[in-house]
């Protein structure tokens, strides 16, 4: 608090040639204009009312400083964007309308604006009062750019330049929509150009892109360019200064790669990205000073009443739809053990596929393993919650190998360890784990990927290689959504463009009543037993039973590693805007719970490490520097940690003070005397330990863009090197110890976007 009142003080009595921007995000709204959620039938923590209500505040406490922008997938997500794109068209579009009202500034697009058509994306985005921006977007037969590449608006008289890009995996997923009318290039295709035009004509660059991180994409790539390529933003000849990241879902407050700021918000309007950027003017041009980028949770953000008013209409009607009785249940047919055994929901949904098509086989997704139908009416919400997507159905032929190589590819959701606990694979969507109808299997996750599937088998007959099969899938999935490369190729035989949802609520109308007896096939299991009742317990949330397997390795050791990261001094519990006025965190609840974690184990051998950042960022910590988060440290038993950039936030020698009164190595292989090349003897690259019976080599880290971060003085002569190569040495020292095991505390920015 006292440093915010400190910033704002600072600020007010800022002279003409410095500016202060308050840049305001959004990322994957998906529709949630409104604080209401359609599928559960109560308010939403989120939403477009909400985030017009932060920003008429910031604006109000900033006059002529706020910019507010978006990075895409606004008109596809929930039930009201579903209504007002596919039964009840109006203009102006409502979530655009919306965004009008909150005062959006620019966006750009995502890949499932494309998903209810060219034509519809087109109509909607004309009624936008603010610039649609976008380098990689073309339309055909001209292949030229439909929006323009960036704009330039003027804050303080600074111009912030504001630029977009879209993942072009909509060539993947909404191929039938684009078809012949839009084409979306790769991303590294444009991005120079662009960047470079927008360096010339702006003192502020800003992009927004619709495309995660980095890591791989979920599709192939071939002819069509990378999924998640954000972060190669930050290695161009011309960066950008900020860069919104959508997409992916995730979350980050501010990554810094390069010199170069990543933000994120939550998905669905849950949070704002508000970031604060000070500039300064010298001979006439401007430069960033300072950036800082926060995380804003909205649950506890009464929405705007100026914007629930002017919505009112248009969400009592959206409210009328979804609560349409479609027909009923005889009995419950819950969602949630659908990805750990066979259930009726699971086989109702393949049963209405092969129906539809004439397939001998369905695949299906689990998308919400809190939904499913309740005994009694079944509404639209119902339907909603199961599928959430706009995807059609198509039916292609396969062989039986393809066959196998698609349930294998399913049974990554899984993933077992070296003892056979099965966990599940953080790394793969749950709606990327599809069940196949029509066929009998056993999926045994005790056995390596590739070798997992057993006892396929069509009609009672055992699935040969060979064999041909006519299959029911989604259109995402048959274009190859979720990597599912074995469908590439594969000869459609049925497309009629029918939404799946769509096709869901008329079999209930027909029906009028879903009995789950009807549908009681138990065409697959997960083997063996033990490891389907530890599938069955994660589905649910309930406790793992941990069963001693016959066969698990006897020299097997398991090493827990109990790691924290920029603890920035906040020793102290304290309330949070998403805690509810409850207290939390604090180093007295941290050392609790690491001691818990610990002791679960069970006798197995522990590290504790943090990776940098402990000591700047509270008055508790501050007043002593960083002396009290030390002493907290030394009581936590911390074995080891990396130095972070705002370590240095003291100078050298106070930093130096406290490793001397520390009982744990502060590491940093990558930080040099800028005059001798050499390691300062105060930067220790790496250290030793022992847990238990083993040797484990930690090796510390700290971003290279150290140097622009911290005060030019407190690091001056000291350079930060980038790259392995620069480490090259301190691996090869490392790998002469032969360390059982080797661990990187890296202060520094890293993503793994699935």
């Amino acid at each position: 608090m006292l440093s915010s009142l400190l910033l704002l003080a600072a600020l007010a009595g800022a002279p003409q040639d410095t500016a202060h921007l308050v840049i305001v995000a959004t990322t994957d709204v998906h529709g949630r204009a409104t604080a209401w959620d359609y599928v559960a039938g109560k308010p939403f923590p989120g939403g477009l009312t909400r985030v017009g209500a932060v920003v008429d505040s910031l604006r109000k406490r900033y006059p002529g400083q706020v910019l507010v922008l978006d990075a895409g997938d606004l008109l596809q997500g929930d039930p009201f964007a579903a209504y007002y794109a596919s039964v009840a068209p109006r203009d102006p579009n409502p979530v655009i309308e919306a965004m009008n009202l909150v005062g959006y500034d620019a966006a750009t697009l995502g890949n499932h604006d494309f998903n209810w058509g060219v034509p519809f994306l087109r109509r909607a985005i004309s009624s936008a009062n603010f610039p649609y921006v976008s380098g990689n977007v073309y339309g055909l037969p001209a292949d030229t750019l439909v929006y323009q590449p960036f704009v330039v608006l003027q804050r303080q008289g600074v111009r912030v330049g504001i630029a977009g890009f879209t993942t072009p995996g909509v060539m993947v997923w909404d191929r039938e929509n684009v078809a012949g009318n839009t084409r979306v290039g790769p991303v590294g295709a444009s991005a120079g150009r662009v960047l470079a035009a927008l360096a010339r004509q702006s003192d502020l660059r800003i992009v927004l892109i619709h495309s995660g991180m980095d890591g791989p994409a979920s599709y192939d790539t071939t002819g069509v360019g990378d999924e998640n390529v954000a972060a190669m933003l930050a290695a161009g000849n011309v960066r950008p200064d900020l860069v919104l990241v959508g997409h992916s879902h995730r979350e980050m407050r501010d990554s810094v790669i390069g010199g170069v700021h990543f933000v994120q918000p939550k998905n669905w309007a849950q949070q704002v990205s508000v970031v604060h950027v000070s500039l300064a003017r010298t001979a006439g041009k401007w430069r960033v000073t300072a950036m800082r980028g926060e995380l804003m949770s909205l649950d506890s953000v009464p929405p705007s009443p100026r914007i629930v008013s002017r919505l009112a209409a248009v969400q009592r009607d959206a409210q009328r739809w979804v609560a349409e009785p479609l027909g009923e249940a005889t009995g419950p047919l819950p969602a949630a053990l659908g990805r750990a055994e066979a259930t009726p929901l699971a086989n109702w949904m393949n049963d209405v596929q092969r129906r539809r098509t004439g397939a001998q086989l369905s695949a299906v997704s689990i998308y919400t393993p809190a939904g499913g139908f309740r005994t009694g009416p079944i509404t639209l919400a119902d339907v909603a919650a199961i599928y959430p997507y706009e995807n059609t159905l198509r039916a292609v032929r396969l062989s039986g190998a393809a066959l196998k190589a698609f349930l294998e590819h399913s049974s990554r959701y899984y993933r077992t360890d070296s003892l056979g606990d099965v966990a599940i694979n953080d790394s793969v969507p749950g709606y990327n784990f599809d069940i196949v109808g029509g066929a009998t299997y056993e999926m045994d996750l005790t056995q390596p990927l590739g070798s997992r599937i057993r006892r396929l088998a069509v009609a009672g007959r055992p699935v040969q290689p060979a064999d041909t099969f006519t299959f029911a899938v989604n259109s995402y999935r048959q274009a190859g959504g979720g990597g599912y490369s074995m469908l590439k190729g594969a000869p459609v035989i049925y497309d009629r463009s029918e939404n799946i949802r769509d096709l869901l609520a008329d079999d209930i109308r027909a029906r009028r009543t879903i009995d789950p007896s009807a549908f009681p096939a138990r065409e697959w299991r997960i083997m063996p037993d033990e490891t389907a009742a530890e599938t069955r317990a994660l589905a649910t949330g309930g406790p793992v039973r941990k069963v001693a397997r016959r066969g698990a390795p006897g020299d097997s050791i398991l090493l827990r590693v109990l790691a924290i990261n920029d603890f920035h001094g906040a020793l102290i519990p304290k309330t949070f805007s998403w805690s509810k006025g409850r207290l939390v965190g604090g180093a007295a609840a941290l050392k609790a719970t690491m001691d818990s974690a610990a002791a679960q184990c069970d006798g197995c051998p522990v590290l504790r490490l943090d990776a940098g950042d402990e000591m700047q960022g509270t008055l508790e910590s501050n007043l002593f520097y960083g002396r009290s988060t030390v002493d907290v440290f030394n009581r936590m038993g911390i074995q080891a940690a990396a130095i972070g950039n705002h370590d240095f936030d003291w100078s050298v020698d106070t930093l130096r003070q406290r490793m001397a009164e520390s009982r744990y190595a502060w590491l940093s292989a990558n930080i040099f005397d800028s005059t001798t090349g050499r390691r300062p003897a105060w930067a220790v690259p790496y250290t030793m330990l022992r847990a238990g019976p083993l040797n484990v080599a930690v090796i510390g880290w700290i971003t290279p863009s150290t140097k622009t971060i911290v005060k030019a003085e407190y690091v001056r002569g000291l350079r930060f090197a980038e790259g392995a190569a620069a480490i090259r040495d301190v691996i090869d020292e490392v790998k002469a110890r032969k360390p059982d095991v080797t661990i990187l505390v890296a202060h520094a920015g890293a993503f793994c976007d699935s």
